[in-house]
């Protein structure tokens, strides 16, 4: 009880409250990277593919998939781990469908905007699920193609 008591509960009242307006930067932060990826999605559909919009599309993806835990998305940080291992492990990221790359873009930004926080939901664990198992299948596509060009090439 106490002076003492009453000082301890104004300290957490504190820092709840800062909790509390980090929150809305991080969301704020979160939205924003959203839109960066958005912004590159859309350069890559007017542009084409190339190394430097690739390297773009992946740093965002990279710096959202660092920090969507920390916010309460573990999901997205999935779905970004996802689209970052496509990106990096396709032997020709050139061939991946730019449709593909939309709609990781469209999911995560789905799961925000409905305010999808957390893992338990089944639905959002779903997408994430179904978009890495689509990530696999090209890259087992792609390294097969590349495989076989390979082969060709050195028997000829």
């Amino acid at each position: 009880g106490g002076s003492s008591n009453s000082a301890y509960q104004k300290a957490i009242r504190a820092a709840e409250e800062a909790i509390e307006q980090l929150s809305d930067e991080f969301d704020t932060w979160l939205t924003e990277e959203v839109d960066r990826l958005d912004k590159a999605v859309t350069t890559l559909k007017t542009n084409g593919w190339n190394d430097d919009d690739k390297d773009v599309l992946f740093t965002i993806s990279h710096d959202i998939k660092g920090q969507a835990t920390t916010l309460g998305y573990p999901v997205i940080t999935e779905i970004c781990d996802t689209l970052c291992h496509l990106l990096e492990k396709a032997p020709d990221y050139t061939h991946i469908s730019l449709n593909v790359i939309d709609i990781f873009a469209s999911s995560i930004r789905s799961i925000i905007q409905q305010c999808q926080r957390g893992s338990e939901n089944e639905k959002v664990n779903a997408i994430s699920q179904g978009l890495r198992a689509m990530a696999m299948k090209i890259l087992t596509h792609e390294i097969a193609q590349a495989s076989q060009a390979k082969e060709e090439k050195e028997t000829v």
